[in-house]
């Protein structure tokens, strides 16, 4: 009978150590999968980010060249007999560009808040715009920088968005944009550097 009782204690506890590691492996991949989703929502939020930024700047980007041009074109269109009352209509066309440029940004201010209301980590700095708060002599935005970068973290996870606005002031703007990864974690066991 002591025989039995030790086979029966043995198995007990090696049905208790396979439980143990089976709960542990249960701990660890439920870390690894809230890492992997902290990650997921971090890259759609960036997404969703990135995207309304790049039409808030292209937006911006048209509507400045619109702006320069209408002076440019009214100034000409002054010393030309007959059209000096079209170069009046290009002066209430450029207030009204500069109208929807002030709507769009209260748009754009609106549409970054949501989404910091969505729980995403947006960089504090997009608040601020990348225009400077006076307008030059024609009455267009004035970029604070050429290039800028944002970062949006989600401990472990830190995502870099730089931004480069060659070529804003056009029809067709084009603006490049360059994501990089930092600190992010393989494993719950790693330590993040930020």
């Amino acid at each position: 009978m002591n025989q039995r009782g030790e086979i029966t204690l043995f198995s007990c506890f090696l049905l208790l150590s396979l439980m143990a590691l089976v709960l542990a492996c249960g701990l660890e991949l439920r870390k690894s999968f809230k890492l992997l989703e902290q990650r997921s929502h971090l890259f759609l939020c960036v997404k969703e980010t990135k995207g309304e930024f790049n039409e808030f700047m292209i937006f911006m980007g048209r509507t400045n060249w619109g702006i320069k041009n209408i002076n440019r074109a009214s100034l000409i269109m002054m010393f030309i007999p007959g059209l000096q009352g079209a170069a009046m209509d290009a002066q209430k066309l450029k207030k009204y560009l500069v109208y929807a440029q002030n709507v769009r940004l209260i748009s754009y201010l609106k549409t970054l808040k949501d989404l910091k209301g969505k729980n995403c980590p947006l960089d504090p700095r997009m608040f601020i715009t990348p225009f400077k708060t006076k307008r030059d002599s024609e009455e267009a935005l004035v970029l604070r920088e050429e290039k800028w970068t944002y970062y949006f973290l989600r401990r472990p996870y830190v995502l870099s968005l730089t931004t480069s606005s060659q070529g804003f002031e056009s029809v067709n703007p084009k603006l490049k944009f360059l994501m990089e990864e930092k600190g992010a974690m393989l494993s719950s066991h790693l330590l993040s550097r930020f």
